[in-house]
């Protein structure tokens, strides 16, 4: 039950990561100041640390798994 909330976690996750880049993206195309683009990269950057600490917890509770059957 953890390893599937875990990897849900993850799939939201991956799926504001996206969502973020995307709106960086057309931001600058935008034109949009240097001090908003930061704030927003700043922001991905944030959600990519929490991606990872959850990536590395899901690979540590399937190796957890694997290792207990």
């Amino acid at each position: 039950m953890a390893t599937q909330n875990t990897r849900r976690k993850l799939e939201q996750i991956e799926r504001a990561l996206e969502r973020q880049w995307r709106s960086l993206a057309l931001a600058e195309q935008r034109g949009q100041p240097a001090a908003v683009l930061e704030r927003m990269y700043s922001a991905y950057l944030r959600t990519l640390d929490a991606y990872i600490v959850c990536a590395r917890a899901h690979v540590g509770k399937d190796a957890a798994s694997r290792l207990a059957s």
